[in-house]
C-alpha cells in the first residue's frame, strides 16, 4: 500500500500559511484541512472576542479528525494550523504515524517583522479574520522553531511562490527536495 504524506505548516499567524497551503493543494492535488475554515464552519470565530480555550480545543479535535480521515483513506492532507510548538507539530506526527503516513514540516520562514507588517495591513484592508493583539503574541512569545530532525523543508519568501513550489514538490509522489 503506497504511503501518503501530511504535510504540517509552521509559522506566524500572517507568514502565508494560508496561501502556501491552497497552492500545495492545487499543485498536489492534496487536502487542505483550515482551522479558520472549521471556526467559520462553526460560526464561532469573533474579531472582538476571539474564542475560549474550550472553543479552540474542539476546532483541533475536528482538525485532528479532518486529518485522520484523510489519511486513513490514504490521502495526501496540509494542515494549514500555525503549530507554532513542538508539541503541536508532535501531535500531528502522532496522528500521521497511526496511519502510516510520511511528516512533513514547512516551515515559512519570514521575519517577525514582516508577519507583523501583513498583520497590520489586514487590519486596514480585511482581507481575511483578524488575529487580536494578545493571540498574536502568545504564538509569537511561545514560538519554537522546527529543528532539523522534523523533516523540515523551509521557505523564506526569496523566490516566488509558484516557482519554489515547483521546484519543491514534484509531482511524483515522495520525490520533494
Amino acid at each position: 500500500m503506497p504511503e501518503s504524506y501530511l504535510y504540517i505548516l509552521c509559522g506566524f499567524p500572517f507568514a502565508g500559511k494560508s496561501t502556501l497551503a491552497r497552492e500545495l493543494e492545487s499543485w498536489l492535488g492534496i487536502r487542505r484541512v483550515s482551522i479558520d475554515e472549521i471556526n467559520n464552519e462553526r460560526g464561532i470565530w469573533n474579531d472582538e472576542t476571539g474564542m475560549s480555550a474550550e472553543e479552540w480545543d474542539q476546532t483541533y479535535q475536528e482538525a485532528y479528525r479532518r486529518i485522520a480521515t484523510h489519511l486513513s483513506q490514504n490521502v495526501d492532507v496540509i494542515d494549514e494550523s500555525a503549530n507554532f510548538t513542538r508539541e503541536q507539530r508532535d501531535r500531528l506526527r502522532y496522528i500521521a504515524e497511526r496511519h502510516h503516513a510520511q511528516v512533513r514540516v514547512i516551515f515559512i520562514d519570514i521575519p517577525l517583522s514582516e508577519a507583523r507588517r501583513r498583520w497590520q495591513a489586514n487590519r486596514q484592508t480585511r482581507i481575511r479574520a483578524d488575529v487580536r493583539d494578545e493571540d498574536f503574541a502568545h504564538v509569537v512569545d511561545n514560538f519554537a522553531p522546527p529543528t532539523q530532525d522534523e523533516h523540515v523543508i523551509r521557505y523564506d519568501g526569496s523566490l516566488p511562490l509558484a516557482e519554489w513550489i515547483r521546484h519543491t514538490f514534484p509531482k511524483e509522489k515522495g520525490l520533494e527536495s
